[in-house]
């Protein structure tokens, strides 16, 4: 039994949780993002929220936001797509972590994001950190190495450039669009086979 199992010190694993402090190193936050995608005969289309609070004030962004104590990755991130679009019923698929530092200006901030698909019949609408709430159709323009989003909504467009090095997307900041979102977006895309690299 693992009870019974003693280290080095001859401590069981009670008496060495007993004296352990956590608060010897240094902890990240960690955040979800969902990449939320919509397939039909016009095309592609990814959920996109605006962002009403810092950072990224006004940005576009992935629904998101940060893991509670007591909750798994895909659990946290469908609560947070349900905070702040009202989407529920998907099953969060994890596409990576990203962890660059400096990637969010409140701190040390390690995001994982998981890529899933708009439920049928569902109406996303901005609550909670979401200014508003939409979908924006993706146009990959693959001589440009840029991603074309363009709002269902109001035909506003972001332009999203990518770059690959060794499989990875390369980070690219963009103006409008949320921190390394762009990122995460060029990466799911790759993944979905839409994008080479």
């Amino acid at each position: 039994m693992q009870n019974d199992k003693r280290n080095e010190k001859g401590q069981t694993l009670a008496e060495f949780l007993a004296e352990y402090d956590l608060k010897k190193y240094d902890r990240p936050s960690v955040t979800l993002d969902n990449v939320i995608f919509a397939r039909d005969e016009e095309g592609l289309s990814v959920l996109l929220i605006r962002r009403r609070n810092h950072p990224f004030i006004g940005d576009l962004a992935f629904p998101g936001g940060f893991l509670e104590m007591d909750e798994d990755l895909p659990e946290g991130a469908a609560r947070e797509l349900n905070e702040e679009t009202g989407v529920t019923g998907v099953s969060p698929v994890q596409l990576g972590a990203y962890g660059r530092p400096g990637r969010d200006p409140r701190g040390r901030i390690i995001t994982v994001a998981f890529v899933s698909e708009l439920p049928d019949g569902a109406v996303p609408k901005a609550a909670d950190d979401a200014k508003d709430a939409g979908m924006w159709r993706i146009s990959v323009i693959p001589d440009e190495k840029s991603i074309v989003l363009t709002s269902e909504q109001t035909g506003e467009s972001v332009r999203v450039p990518y770059e690959f090095d060794r499989g990875k997307a390369v980070f690219i900041p963009t103006e409008g669009i949320a921190g390394d979102h762009g990122q995460i977006l060029a990466d799911a895309l790759r993944a979905a086979g839409l994008i080479n690299g």
